[in-house]
């Protein structure tokens, strides 16, 4: 999927999309979505509650990977 639908379809589904450079952020009420702009198209899709975060120390990975962002905005939601 291109980039710029990904993000249209983010914001229709009431996430507020902040792009730093290749990487997307979208925050939900309860929950973010990132992702990788990959010469115009989204890699990487990752999914996690707000408050959690990777722990490098204990090998902990936070979120879910997912194969599409329509899989991800289900899991947000």
């Amino acid at each position: 999927m291109q980039t710029i639908n990904a993000i249209k379809k983010l914001e229709k589904s009431g996430f507020q999309v902040i792009q730093t450079g290749n990487r997307c952020i979208a925050k939900g009420n309860q929950h973010v979505i990132s992702f990788f702009n990959e010469s115009g198209n989204i890699a990487c899709i990752n999914v996690r509650n707000q408050n959690d975060r990777d722990d490098l120390m204990s090998d902990y990975s936070a979120g879910v990977f997912c194969d599409n962002i329509t899989q991800a905005i289900k899991l947000a939601h």
